[in-house]
């Protein structure tokens, strides 16, 4: 999933991604260790967009407890 496709997300919709990324990378990496896929590549791809969803939810919860008349 795209980052402006993450970004309009809600936090509640971004953790479901997020379990949903976290399971698909458990399944991959299973398939790899047992040989069932050799698509290593995948497994990147995911840990990718996990990262990127942790980073909008630490965003966005930065963005609701900091008034926009302190940032700088």
């Amino acid at each position: 999933m795209k980052i402006s496709e993450l970004r309009q997300l809600t936090p509640k919709k971004l953790l479901e991604e997020l379990e949903k990324a976290e399971r698909a990378l458990a399944v991959s990496r299973f398939h790899v260790k047992t040989g069932q896929n050799q698509n290593v590549a995948e497994i990147k791809k995911l840990r990718n967009t996990i990262a990127r969803i942790k980073t909008l939810l630490v965003e966005k919860e930065r963005s609701e407890t900091i008034p926009s008349s302190e940032t700088k």
